[in-house]
């Protein structure tokens, strides 16, 4: 009892609020409830068709009104088995070549970059942030593409992805506000800048890393912009998930030969959608620790 009193009593040194800030907080109590109410609903309504019965799709809201495993029959049995793993394994492919690919190359190229007297440090920084802010077109790239013989095939996605400046930019703030000293303290050991760069700098650099790589995932396992330009609908064999989901939904839009996937192609729509989330939602527990501390990215300065 002693205890319960303790946590409700009142701290004579903590700052008195004002009625304003106290209305301020219920505001903002209220508005993140409400927030949460109209993110949670459609998730729950997307998640309950995936695993109802199609005959009682029209009285699904929150629940599934009578279970049932068909949508999942059709993709993991049924006759989109073999795209839908193909587009599954295309697709951890991107993935983890991007994350791991991008992110080596651009942290490898913003720590040179944020050395005060590194040479041409900001004609390089110039020539960064152009090719960030202004394309070369759809058109050209699509050319490269044909003439390095990329086209229907998933690596033309990989390479597409594979430069992203915004995240080099969050590589280059992170790496100034490193404390110089035990940089200095390595050199005077004798450690090179490759062994200083992987052996110190790295490990150090887990927040913008687990940050930055997050974001290269999501965005890899989402696209399918590049694959919509550069792969067609005939090369099966190179679909990304996200591409893949997208003619399957056009595909059970139009379909006509068979009722049942008529009467269900909502529930398989959302079967799909829900398989190709898990991976990503599987990866967020391990990276959000990161992400909490790669967000004050350059909010501080010494």
């Amino acid at each position: 009892m002693k205890n319960i009193k303790e946590i409700f009593k009142r701290n004579p040194n903590k700052i008195k609020e004002s009625k304003l800030d106290t209305a301020l907080v219920i505001i903002n109590i209220v508005l993140l409830v409400l927030f949460m109410i109209v993110i949670a609903l459609p998730l729950l309504n997307f998640f309950s068709l995936a695993f109802n019965n199609y005959n009682f799709n029209k009285n699904v809201i929150i629940f599934p009104k009578k279970i049932s495993w068909y949508a999942f029959s059709v993709i993991f049995k049924g006759s989109e088995m073999g795209y839908f793993w193909t587009a599954f394994g295309n697709s951890v492919l991107l993935t983890l070549t991007v994350t791991i690919g991008s992110n080596l190359v651009e942290a490898m190229a913003a720590y040179p970059l944020s050395k005060r007297d590194c040479p041409i440090r900001g004609g390089i920084m110039m020539y960064f942030i152009i090719t960030m802010l202004f394309s070369a077109g759809t058109a050209p790239i699509y050319m490269l593409m044909l003439q390095l013989n990329l086209t229907d095939n998933i690596w033309s996605c990989v390479l597409i992805s594979i430069s992203n400046v915004g995240n080099l930019l969050y590589f280059k703030v992170f790496f100034e506000g490193l404390p110089k000293d035990i940089e200095d303290s390595a050199r005077l050991d004798g450690a090179t800048e490759i062994q200083m760069f992987f052996r110190i700098v790295i490990p150090m650099s887990l927040p913008v890393i687990g940050s930055c790589c997050f974001f290269s995932m999501v965005g890899a396992w989402n696209g399918y912009g590049s694959a919509l330009l550069f792969i067609s609908p005939k090369a099966t064999n190179a679909f990304p998930l996200a591409y893949y989901l997208y003619l399957l939904n056009e595909r059970l839009s139009t379909t006509k030969s068979d009722d049942a996937i008529l009467m269900g192609r909502m529930n398989i729509q959302a079967a799909a959608m829900l398989v190709s989330i898990i991976p990503i939602i599987c990866c967020y527990p391990y990276v959000i620790r990161y992400i909490k501390g790669g967000l004050m990215i350059g909010s501080v300065k010494e």
